[in-house]
């Protein structure tokens, strides 16, 4: 029975306010209009995806949200004061630093981020006040414009990025590439709510597999190794979660945890040369990430509260290189390639405690779910590729990763069958 072709029943309606069949069906299409707007983004601009996409899933239904009697104007749960104490302590901080950071005019990331810490929660709020059918149909979507995305972006790994070369803007072939590698991201994050959504609401669990089989083609393309580790971190952690359940969810999210804390520490300690000298079969990108840990770690342990808002980017000018395979690489570019380093480095302590007090939100979201053994291995390969890729290449002010993450959260919902617990 497909229910997205039914109203939803009186209950069900009373529930969220009364919705009406047709007021359901237009929520469904936003969320059909904005995955569309995703998959196209994946290909042709990655940075779209934030912030200003989520503002479209605000329009579901804003009123709700934010209106005099809107879901976030009562008092907090506790996931949402966690979110939201994390998120303002961050942004305090980080305002702060602009007066001792070396870059003090890359003060604006505190409203950037500010902005999209908000946008983020009105837009995953909005999956409340859907009806059961809306849900469905806004679930189809996540599904069909994963299904969309995948395509895409294994065209492009066959076809070394076609699409993009015949629409402009005219770039170098090799940053068309880590474009659609960072685009790749995303689809390895979404892949495991879609694929929920084939088997569960679409009952098409070989279209399923067959979105993870497309999605390993761009994942091992555009020379972003990361994406491959990504997507099989994912899968492992589907099938422990088919075992373990609910237990890989929280091993995960405390792992996370774990590496805000001890990676800094990690870093400091690295016997850099007995490492680098046996690490000869990684790829040249992962062994100077060696170096880049071993300067981070340096750095954290002379400035515990951070050197400040772009501290990371300061040290990347002048150059300090290491010579590997005959090539000269920075030991420090722009960024540390690894979040729980980045934070460290230009916010501190301060920092860290905000990114655990936002993993800890997700734990405590998660924990307030009625999860089926599926739901909770989409979850848990979720977190498992956000771990791979937190630890390998993420920058604290790349606003397009985090919004990959709440993207993922968004689909995650959407896939998830039971009633929203507010």
């Amino acid at each position: 029975m497909d229910l997205s072709k039914q109203a939803p029943p009186a209950a069900a309606a009373g529930a969220v306010g009364g919705d009406d069949w047709k007021i359901g069906r237009w929520r469904g299409g936003v969320f059909a209009v904005f995955f569309v707007l995703i998959a196209l983004a994946a290909v042709f601009a990655h940075r779209a995806y934030a912030p200003f996409l989520l503002l479209l899933l605000i329009a579901v239904d804003w009123p709700r949200t934010i209106g005099p009697n809107g879901g976030l104007r009562k008092r907090p749960s506790l996931p949402w004061a966690l979110y939201i104490g994390s998120t303002v302590l961050f942004c305090i901080w980080a305002a702060v630093s602009v007066f001792w950071s070396p870059l003090p005019d890359r003060g604006d990331w505190v409203w950037r981020f500010g902005g999209s810490f908000v946008l983020a929660a009105l837009a995953f709020n909005s999956v409340t006040y859907l009806t059961p059918a809306a849900r469905i149909r806004a679930a189809k979507a996540v599904a069909w414009g994963v299904l969309a995305m995948a395509l895409l972006l294994c065209f492009e790994a066959l076809t070394g990025g076609l699409l993009r070369k015949l629409t402009p803007p005219d770039e170098r072939i090799e940053r068309d590439l880590i474009s659609l590698g960072r685009g790749t991201l995303l689809l390895t994050l979404l892949v495991w709510p879609a694929k929920r959504i084939f088997t569960g609401d679409l009952g098409r669990p070989l279209l399923g597999w067959a979105l993870i089989a497309i999605a390993a083609i761009p994942a091992l393309s555009f020379t972003i190794e990361t994406n491959a580790a990504m997507l099989a971190a994912g899968a492992l952690a589907v099938i422990a979660a088919n075992a373990f359940e609910r237990k890989v969810i929280s091993a995960l999210i405390f792992l996370i945890i774990a590496a805000i804390w001890l990676t800094p520490a990690f870093a400091y300690f690295l016997p850099l040369d007995s490492v680098a000298e046996s690490a000869d079969y990684l790829p040249d990108s992962w062994r100077q990430r060696l170096y880049i840990y071993d300067r981070a770690g340096g750095e954290i342990a002379t400035h515990l509260f951070g050197g400040g808002i772009e501290y990371a980017r300061y040290l990347s000018r002048p150059m300090v290189t290491v010579n590997i395979n005959g090539v000269d690489l920075n030991t420090m570019p722009i960024h540390p390639h690894n979040l729980f380093l980045h934070i460290w480095m230009d916010l501190g302590i301060v920092g860290a405690i905000s990114l655990t007090g936002v993993a800890l939100a997700g734990l405590h979201a998660i924990r307030g779910l009625i999860l089926t053994r599926t739901e909770t291995a989409m979850i848990a390969g979720v977190l498992a590729a956000l771990l791979v890729t937190a630890t390998t290449e993420w920058s604290l002010w790349q606003v397009w990763r985090f919004a990959a993450v709440w993207i993922a959260m968004i689909a995650c919902r959407l896939a998830i069958s039971t009633v929203p617990i507010r």
